[in-house]
């Protein structure tokens, strides 16, 4: 009766809910995407003994692909952790049906595999296990299908519970990252230094499982039960009722923050744009992921780059090595975050606008926050750019400026389009949340600096146009508040009307 109950009320409130056109529609295109890839990997998987066999004859062909089933899970579990949204069930609305918690938790944990992200990577383990049948290795491919399919399973249980550590802990999160990265530069030089890899231990695990050997196996079997019976406890804990619960921490002011709301009313409001990027579950995965892509970003600090390099390179060439690492190292956070900002209040909207501040002070108070996080993008690398005197200093002194001057105001006028309110207390690399108005505003200001380096040859005029075209805007920053002041109050109630339908 619980299973048949569940399902029956997933089912209506997919109907019922708005913009159920769209998720279809996204649906639809994200089962095409599946096929697209799965397809791919299917012919990859037929043509895998060839392969293997060309490469490395006398090598079983089973055995190598099980060496890969490891660091295919790490790697696959950190893209999940990443791109993927939430539990796929939000847990607390069925919280008022006759069903008991533990049955509900059980049946969360059966529902968690039906995922599109589920649907592609076995067309690579079928296929493989299929070529290995037909080659006389029945049992072996059977039991390389089990431990492909286990590694998966553990996948889908072990990414929501990652991403919910790493959400509460991105400082933490952002030093495992670090180690992880340290561990795949281990990992580089092991051929040179001879220790233990990852190849090495899944060669063992799972090469082990693929011959039949017990204690591999029975490995393999305990590890995949104590995780599914892990996320089973892990998910009863994450079924709150009471939205509004914080953790203790969180209820206490930090005396920083309090001084930095003293000095007036615009700064009070970033001060508030602050607490709201701490205090939330997806405010704070945004802040974690920009804060990811600037540390991988800085690595362009240490790349023997030379100013020639930047003279003779061809304006294709100089796009892939400037703009991207340039206009995104600095200005992730404002593009990532700032698109949002009025959609993260949305839950709230009806509290947010009864407020007794003015829409001037509020907007100031956006325009405060999205800078000051933009100036700290900057300065993380800036130490290693200086003192390896590297020569893309002058990239990213550049496009800081662009980023701070252009598109900040930018995302800000952008985000008064938004009509769709976003739960901060889930955790999604990307909720959708489109907006044509807000596309049309900002894509063309990001795509300014292309034409400067098309349009000159030299590096004072390709870079010297972007970065006086974002000093001019950074000064006139008081022209960009009275205007952003008036998007606002021509899109204020079409952002609240649009706010309460996508929460009905």
């Amino acid at each position: 009766m619980a299973l048949w109950t569940l399902l029956r009320h997933r089912l209506q409130a997919a109907v019922r809910a708005p913009f159920a056109g769209r998720q279809v529609l996204s649906l639809i295109l994200g089962g095409f995407l599946a096929l697209y890839l799965g397809g791919g990997l299917v012919l990859v998987g037929l043509a895998f003994d060839d392969l293997v066999r060309e490469a490395a004859p006398g090598a079983d062909p089973l055995s190598v692909a099980a060496k890969g089933l490891l660091p295919f899970g790490l790697g696959y579990s950190a893209l999940r952790v990443v791109m993927e949204s939430g539990l796929g069930v939000d847990p607390r609305p069925y919280q008022a049906l006759p069903v008991p918690r533990s049955a509900l938790a059980g049946l969360l944990a059966v529902f968690a595999p039906l995922s599109l992200w589920n649907a592609v990577p076995p067309a690579f383990i079928v296929a493989v296990g299929v070529e290995g049948a037909l080659n006389g290795t029945g049992g072996a491919a059977l039991c390389f299908g089990l431990a492909g399919l286990g590694v998966l399973a553990a996948v889908t249980y072990a990414a929501p519970m990652l991403r919910r550590a790493a959400s509460d802990r991105p400082f933490r999160a952002a030093g495992a990252v670090g180690l992880l990265v340290a561990a795949a530069a281990i990992e580089a030089v092991d051929l040179g230094v001879g220790l233990v890899s990852l190849v090495d231990v899944s060669a063992w695990l799972f090469g082990g499982v693929v011959r039949g050997d017990v204690l591999p196996t029975s490995v393999a079997a305990l590890g995949l039960i104590g995780l599914v019976g892990g996320y089973v406890q892990w998910l009863q804990g994450a079924m709150v009722v009471d939205r509004s619960r914080r953790r203790a921490s969180s209820r206490t002011s930090s005396a920083w923050l309090d001084r930095l709301a003293r000095r007036g009313p615009v700064w009070r409001e970033a001060v508030l744009e602050a607490r709201l990027l701490l205090r939330n579950a997806q405010t704070r995965w945004t802040f974690f992921t920009a804060l990811f892509f600037v540390l991988v970003l800085s690595g362009f600090a240490v790349l023997p780059i030379e100013a020639a390099d930047l003279r003779e390179a061809p304006p294709m060439e100089l796009i892939n090595m400037t703009v991207f690492p340039g206009l995104f190292a600095t200005g992730v956070f404002a593009i990532y975050h700032g698109q949002n900002l009025f959609s993260y209040e949305g839950t709230g909207v009806e509290a947010c606008e009864a407020r007794p501040v003015s829409a001037r002070h509020r907007m100031g108070g956006k325009l405060l926050f999205l800078e000051v996080g933009t100036l700290f993008c900057f300065l993380i690398p800036l130490p290693t750019l200086l003192l390896s005197q590297n020569p893309f200093l002058i990239v990213h002194t550049t496009f800081f400026l662009y980023n701070a001057g252009v598109v900040v105001p930018a995302m800000i006028a952008g985000a008064t389009f938004n009509r769709k309110a976003l739960e901060i207390d889930q955790r999604s690399f990307s909720q959708t949340n489109f907006s044509g108005g807000r596309v049309a505003l900002t894509f063309p200001l990001l795509a300014v600096p292309f034409l400067f380096l098309f349009s000159f040859d030299r590096l004072v005029l390709q870079f010297g146009g972007v970065a006086a075209l974002g000093l001019l805007s950074l000064l006139a920053l008081p022209v960009w508040l009275r205007g952003l002041t008036r998007l606002y109050d021509y899109n204020r109630h079409a952002m609240l009307r649009g706010f309460r339908a996508s929460r009905e």
